[in-house]
């Protein structure tokens, strides 16, 4: 898995990630349009990966092809802190794969080897259980169960909130580095 910024040549790709409803059924956002694709890429190619409370959206990429699969974003919540949030979005037909995963554990070292993070943070709609099972695989703990957190067009969801610390970063990964 390669992890890079977006570029223009990822519209295709990132349009197939975030323009399907199905994928932004547990995300708070309504599918994409091909414009929106575009002005997302634009106005990330502008943003710092340290700019405080502005996620930065990483392109996942198949080693061996160069195809974006998926997206990994960051954004760091608390600069004074060390603390930062993370987020994920695949292209459904390479999910039960682990890709999801391996591009979670290398954004999260880039999070807490090269950011120095204290804490990385990450919400869930309870109801996705194929990503709160992510979270769990990568060592990310469930820390709260909101209630009603979101209101949606069918209702009210939870989420869950998972974290990790620094030195269960390193306990958990120290030797594979």
């Amino acid at each position: 898995m390669l992890i890079r910024r977006l570029i223009q040549s990822d519209r295709d790709a990132l349009f197939a990630i975030y323009g399907d409803a199905e994928n932004a059924r547990y995300n708070f956002y309504r599918p994409w349009t091909i414009e929106q694709v575009e002005s997302h890429i634009d106005a990330q190619s502008q943003i710092d990966v340290d700019s405080p409370g502005i996620a930065v959206m990483l392109a996942a990429l198949l080693q061996n092809s160069d195809e974006l699969v998926g997206c990994v974003q960051l954004t760091n919540v608390s600069p004074d802190d060390r603390q930062s949030e993370i987020g994920y979005s695949f292209n459904r037909s390479y999910t039960g794969k682990g890709l999801a995963t391996e591009a979670v554990v290398g954004v999260l070292g880039y999070a807490f080897n090269c950011l120095g993070e204290h804490r990385v943070c990450a919400g869930v709609d309870t109801r996705n259980e194929r990503s709160w099972r992510l979270l769990e695989r990568v060592g990310m703990r469930r820390e709260a169960h909101f209630i009603d957190a979101n209101l949606e067009s069918d209702g009210w969801s939870d989420d869950y909130v998972y974290a990790m610390l620094d030195y269960e970063w390193n306990r958990k990964y120290a030797s594979t580095i």
